[in-house]
């Protein structure tokens, strides 16, 4: 049985099936719950009948044209934001979804963009009776991604000052980024920030080795984090048969 705590991502994992069957093999594998990247991409009431009796740990906001480059909207003008923002909490409405992540988007750290960001969030934060979350994304696997960094995403929420919206610490994005993820996992958590977390294995963005994140999920047992750990990695070869770290 997979630990509850942890969540596929099943847009990263089980794509050697159809999205619509991804639900039905993650569960014969064990997993209570699940967060999903791109559900808008598919029919909303399929995939709630598939999604029936998982936990529905997270989902994504519509991002935007992905192919095109879109990452988001939240740190840019215009109206794309709020209208991805309401798409994405009725979608995770149907869904049963527990909190909706929203992507900045690319854009440059400035004032301006810091004030965009900052007003966008806390309209969204205004609309929703679900926990939002933002997430730092490091630019070598994402260039030009607005918030990239743990400080100044702390430093952000801070200035947000919402209770409403939380950190979304992906400690694969934590270490390319900034070199070890204990420390700022340690400083979320002592901030009351942490709304989500998210692995996998830095070397490639396989599966995680089998104590490459063990002092981290330690402390959040410890700690007695109520959230749940998104795998969001890219097996090396099929998906179950790479499950085998969590044991």
């Amino acid at each position: 049985m997979i630990p509850p705590r942890f969540a596929a991502n099943l847009d990263w994992l089980y794509t050697e099936h159809a999205y619509l069957d991804r639900p039905d093999v993650a569960r014969a594998d064990g997993f209570a719950a699940v967060e999903l990247q791109q559900p808008h991409l598919h029919d909303a009431d399929a995939l709630a009948a598939r999604l029936a009796g998982l936990r529905v740990v997270l989902i994504n906001a519509p991002a935007g044209d992905w192919a095109a480059g879109e990452r988001g909207f939240a740190a840019l003008p215009g109206s794309e934001f709020r209208d991805a923002t309401l798409r994405g909490l009725a979608l995770a409405t149907r869904l049963g979804a527990e909190r909706v992540h929203l992507l900045s988007g690319l854009a440059e750290d400035t004032p301006q963009t810091r004030a965009i960001w900052l007003a966008n969030l806390a309209w969204a934060a205004e609309q929703s009776t679900l926990p939002l979350v933002v997430e730092p994304i490091n630019r070598r696997d994402m260039p030009g991604y607005f918030l990239h960094r743990q400080a100044q995403a702390l430093e952000l929420l801070a200035v947000l000052n919402s209770p409403r919206v939380q950190l979304q610490l992906d400690l694969y994005h934590c270490r390319v980024a900034e070199g070890e993820s204990l420390s700022h996992l340690t400083r979320a958590l002592d901030r009351g920030l942490l709304g989500h977390v998210q692995v996998a294995g830095v070397a490639g963005r396989h599966e995680p080795e089998a104590n490459e994140y063990a002092t981290e999920l330690t402390l959040l047992r410890e700690r007695g984090w109520p959230g749940a750990v998104g795998l969001e990695y890219r097996p090396r070869a099929g998906t179950s048969a790479g499950l085998a770290w969590l044991g």
